[in-house]
């Protein structure tokens, strides 16, 4: 797709394991037991929250996140 400055672009990231669904185990209940958590970094690796009012983060479940985002010029295309 073309990406530019005042485009909105949507990233998704889905957790598989095979060590769940080969033990029958849901996603959710399997990544609440083993305490892991998703999360969107920026390019430093700082957390991004939902505080920031560029970013709108969704979480429909515990894995799977979603970041949508409008680009601006000084994102450089990244």
């Amino acid at each position: 797709t073309e990406i530019s400055a005042g485009s909105s672009v949507t990233l998704s990231c889905q957790l598989y394991s095979y060590s769940y669904s080969y033990a029958g185990v849901s996603c959710d209940d399997w990544i609440r037991s083993e305490g892991i958590q998703l999360f969107w970094v920026n390019q430093t690796g700082v957390n991004l929250t939902i505080s920031d009012s560029r970013y709108q983060i969704s979480a429909p479940g515990l894995c799977i996140i979603t970041l949508t985002t409008t680009l601006l010029n000084e994102d450089d295309n990244r």
